[in-house]
């Protein structure tokens, strides 16, 4: 009789204590182990013991049947939210045999793209991948033991695998806690977690937590990472060659193409207390090509309904499903899908290769909206589903890593950029003119851990004057810490990125730059999310000299003709000292374009010096969806300075992020209100939208509605508004049409 997988977090009782050797190791007790690479007894037990086991191959199952979900999300991440660029939802039954053919009879399949849902589509590639007891339990049965993972390959990516003697002396292991589950029948299940950390860290190698069932050696919970940055045209020799000839015309902005792992986790549930089988994978990074960043999300979990191992066969027990004999493969196939569609319902059938040699077949419905309307369709990624890691487990994994050790890097990485090769390194404005800059970035190893030390020097054709920047970061898995001296071009508004890539193309080829500028000097202590997560919050304490600057050009493209054309003048900031502190939230709730989403953007900066303020703002947004694909978008915000801020520091509206149809600093003053409406119809790329705007700027004292500046206008969305094109019109003079492009928009 089958009895309910056992996993180690539902268990019935558990008890965490510490194993009999050394809790988790610190840095210095693995100095004092220079020699070796196990720091405790213990450790050196267990990672001999899962070796053993990794390298018998488990024939012990025989078969097994099992619904298979998977849920995939992949976004592009912008500072006001990440926008899905790419979400699939899936399932199959699947019948898997170690002798014989797989059999995949697929349930449910969902995948949106910015062009939309095809329901026609369905990636049956996706479909071939299945857990194999017989492969390697780190990559969740996915890698074949056959598959020399761990041998160097110049034209693919290797992996030194912590479990292969070869690389024991790769890594440093050290015992951690113990899980003690009970199961039903009194006996007791041990795990001890076996943590596993490079003595150099490098791309190939891993750090992260095993936990393994110390009497068999069986590997039954793992959470890991890579334990540094992918690189691909660094770590793939083959792709070196390509980059100097066939992609040579790739753009600096779209390099370097580099993969963060932030977390990979698997997790196994014993099956009848004899064999241990998938439960849940996931896996969590972000690719970036350039100036491109895209968060991943991968989601995998394993239903099982029946395993037969050696023992039951022996037994004459090999569960509670009925065996089931048909005369043909076709008979077989119409029963499968009359049980999961209907008697009704034609299907066709197709055979997909998972490598050169294993055929697996595939079941799948004539009309695929049944694939769509299934109610085995498992929901998007961010959103909590039974069978899948919980929101608790994975933070309790993501913990696990955080509180790991830090590799040493094997050496001092040294890196050197300048113009087209970063897009900050060149920019454009009214100040500056053309502006190039060139970076050297170097990573130390410290007493602190691997430090990065970043030194960036830029000129301007039109300012003569040098900009220069050095920022020392050291960054774990939940902060990023950096330390700054400068002397640079800054703008009155940082998060409507005025030194960006956006505003210095409209600025280059149409002369309209948004921004105004002062420039500071000083020096700044800043606390902020790792590069792989959002920037949701920052902490930041400065001492800051501020100078005026003029303008000091007057070309651009497409009005080089026009001889009595100049750009507007810059804000004349005051001159002085400023020593304050900022403190900025910016959550946001809601992945699914579709759905109903909203956010807050809360800064709090106080300063003392030659100016003693209090500035603070609040911004929400709210998206809403209607009927007949329609959305409703509405922001509202308020700002407010107490004290005696200086011209820089004052609130202003117009430009697109406050007031459209209107030019920047239409109004100006210690306080500040706006909103917007934004009524949309979606299409399957994009949005059509109608919109307005209000705001006002001045003394709440003196405020009247009346007395702000209103517009109307439409838009063009791209991709959730990541880009977004804007026609605006004032509605109170001066009364004209402003056209606005820029990046990042909330729909």
């Amino acid at each position: 009789m089958n009895a309910a997988p056992l996993t180690l977090v539902g268990a019935v009782t558990m008890a965490v204590g510490l194993t009999m050797a050394d809790a988790v190791a610190t840095p210095a007790a693995l100095a004092q182990e220079e020699d070796s690479s196990y720091v405790d007894p213990t450790a050196r037990v267990l990672h001999e013991a899962a070796m053993a086991a990794r390298e018998r191959v488990d024939q012990s199952v025989v078969s097994y049947t099992a619904v298979v979900r998977q849920r995939i999300a992949a976004a592009i991440r912008m500072p006001l939210k990440d926008r899905t660029l790419y979400r699939s939802e899936a399932s199959h039954r699947l019948w898997w045999n170690r002798d014989a053919e797989n059999l995949v009879q697929i349930l449910a399949f969902r995948e949106q793209t910015p062009v939309g849902v095809d329901p026609d589509h369905v990636d049956f590639d996706r479909f071939n991948t299945a857990f194999d007891p017989m492969n390697d339990r780190l990559f969740f049965g996915f890698a074949s033991n056959e598959e020399d993972m761990g041998e160097p390959d110049g034209g693919d990516f290797w992996f030194e695998h912590p479990l292969y003697p070869e690389y024991v002396d790769a890594y440093r292991f050290i015992s951690g806690d113990t899980i003690t589950l009970a199961l039903p029948d009194g006996r007791t299940i041990r795990a001890i977690e076996l943590q596993v950390v490079p003595k150099v860290a490098d791309v190939h190698r891993m750090t992260g937590a095993l936990w393994i069932e110390p009497e068999t050696g069986s590997l039954v919970r793992a959470v890991y990472r890579l334990s540094d940055t992918f690189d691909a045209f660094r770590d793939i020799p083959d792709l070196q060659e390509e980059e100097e000839e066939d992609l040579s015309f790739v753009p600096g902005l779209l390099k370097p193409w580099t993969a963060e792992i932030s977390m990979i986790s698997v997790e196994y549930a014993l099956w009848d207390f004899e064999v241990w089988m998938p439960r849940s994978m996931r896996m969590e990074g972000v690719v970036a090509a350039g100036i491109i960043k895209a968060p991943i999300s991968f989601d995998y979990a394993y239903e099982l309904e029946s395993v037969t191992t050696e023992q039951s066969l022996a037994a004459g027990t090999t569960g509670d499903l009925p065996e089931l004999r048909f005369a043909t493969r076709s008979e077989a196939m119409a029963y499968l899908n009359e049980r999961a569609f209907g008697a009704d319902v034609p299907f066709d059938s197709r055979v997909s290769m998972n490598g050169e040699s294993d055929r697996v077949r595939l079941i799948y419905p004539q009309d695929r909206a049944f694939l769509m309307e299934s109610p085995e369709l498992p929901p998007p990624i961010w959103e909590a589903a039974p069978g899948f890691a919980s929101e608790y487990e994975l933070r309790e994994s993501f913990d696990v890593l955080a509180d790991l050790p830090l590799a040493p890097l094997p050496q001092t990485p040294t890196t050197f950029r300048w113009g087209w090769q970063r897009p900050d390194l060149i920019r454009y404005n009214r100040v500056e003119g053309l502006s190039l800059g060139a970076r050297v970035q170097i990573r130390p190893q410290t007493f602190l851990g691997p430090l990065s030390v970043t030194a960036t020097a830029r000129i301007g054709h039109a300012d003569p004057e040098p900009d220069g920047r050095l920022d020392l970061t050291r960054e774990t898995l939940r902060r990023r810490i950096t330390l700054s001296g400068y002397h640079e071009l800054a703008s009155l508004e940082p998060d409507a990125r005025h030194l960006g890539l956006g505003n210095s193309l409209m600025a280059a080829f149409f002369g309209r730059d948004d921004g105004d500028y002062y420039r500071r000097s000083g020096a700044a202590l800043e606390w902020t999310p790792p590069v792989a997560q959002r920037g949701s919050w920052l902490v930041r304490a400065y001492a800051d000299f501020h100078q005026p600057v003029d303008v000091e050009t007057d070309f651009a493209l497409f009005k080089f003709w026009k001889d009595d054309w100049s750009f507007r003048p810059n804000l004349r900031a005051e001159e002085g000292w400023e020593y304050g502190g900022v403190v900025e939230l910016a959550p946001w709730w809601g992945s699914d374009p579709r759905m109903a989403q909203g956010g807050l953007q809360v800064t709090l900066l106080g300063a003392t010096g030659d100016h003693e303020f209090a500035r603070g703002s609040l911004v929400g947004t709210v998206v809403l969806p209607l009927p007949a694909d329609l959305r409703l978008a509405v922001e509202a915000g308020a700002g407010t300075v107490a004290g005696s801020p200086s011209i820089q520091r004052l609130w202003y509206v117009g430009g697109p992020r406050t007031l459209r149809g209107y030019a920047p600093l239409r109004m100006g003053g210690e306080d500040m209100v706006r909103g917007r409406a934004e009524l949309a119809r979606i299409f399957p790329s994009g949005a059509l939208s109608f919109f307005s705007d209000y705001a006002w700027a001045g003394t709440f004292g003196e405020f009247e509605v009346g007395q702000g500046f209103y517009s109307i206008g439409s838009g063009l969305s791209l991709v959730d508004g990541l880009i977004r094109f804007d026609a605006g019109y004032g509605l109170k003079a001066p009364k004209r049409l402003r056209i606005d492009f820029y990046l990042d928009a909330p729909l």
